[in-house]
């Protein structure tokens, strides 16, 4: 049911990692661009384990939960 949004976020999920590792590893990079793309990053992460969860149960607690965490 979610498996497209779940694919999609899970590839901006890897690519915001990417940019993220690449900074770190330059050291190149302002301290609050960092931390606002590990902000994102663990949005992203957290929206997709929701999606997740509720792909694989129909419990209604955890769709409630979901859908008021990602703002649907």
């Amino acid at each position: 049911m979610y498996e497209n949004r779940i694919k999609h976020l899970q590839d901006a999920h890897a690519a915001l990692n990417k940019r993220i590792d690449g900074m770190e590893s330059t050291g190149v990079f302002e301290d609050r661009q960092l931390n606002e793309m590990k902000s994102q990053r663990l949005h992203l992460k957290q929206e997709i384990d929701l999606l997740e969860k509720m792909n694989n149960s129909h419990n209604e607690v955890a769709t409630k939960e979901a859908k008021r965490l990602i703002g649907s």
